[in-house]
């Protein structure tokens, strides 16, 4: 179970720092703030829920915000 703990840990800070590298134009900062908060609350409060929010930042924003970038 600690080992879960700590690789959703390790997930949501890759996540959040990626979020808080995202450029205004890229990532409009009510939706960055809305996503590093969900994802750091929904880790301190639930733990892995955190991590689920990291997922789906990763597989939809990000995605598309890489994409755009080449």
């Amino acid at each position: 179970m600690l080992v879960l703990y700590l690789a959703s840990l390790a997930l949501v800070l890759w996540g959040v720092i990626d979020m808080a590298r995202r450029s205004s134009h890229v990532l409009p900062p009510g939706k960055k703030a809305a996503w590093i908060i969900g994802s750091t609350v929904g880790w301190l409060f639930f733990g892995v829920i955190g991590a689920i929010v990291v997922i789906l930042y990763l597989v939809g924003p990000r995605r598309r915000m890489t994409a755009q970038s080449f």
